[in-house]
């Protein structure tokens, strides 16, 4: 289209993931969705194993990926989450 800059699929699509990563991170955990960066340990948070699992699961079903029980235990920082989620994106077409 004429006059509209060019927008990378995937910035969009990773924008979108990690801004949905950080809205249920933010529900588990009842710590508001601005203080939620990509350094901060899920424990920081008050995320244990069952909310850690919970959330992963809610990510799954909003984003219809499916994250490794492998991986599950190796998140330890919301970053890890936002990486875990994205290796198992389809890839734009």
């Amino acid at each position: 289209m004429r006059g509209w800059p060019a927008i990378s699929l995937r910035k969009v699509r990773t924008v979108n993931v990690e801004d949905k990563v950080r809205e249920l991170i933010s529900r588990a955990s009842d710590v508001p969705v601005t203080e939620i960066k990509p350094e901060a340990k899920l424990s920081d948070l008050d995320m244990e194993s069952l909310e850690k699992l919970e959330c992963v699961m809610s990510l799954e079903d909003a984003l219809r990926v499916e994250i490794k029980e492998d991986d599950l235990w190796r998140l330890k920082t919301v970053q890890d989450v936002i990486d875990a989620v994205r290796r198992v994106m389809p890839s734009p077409a």
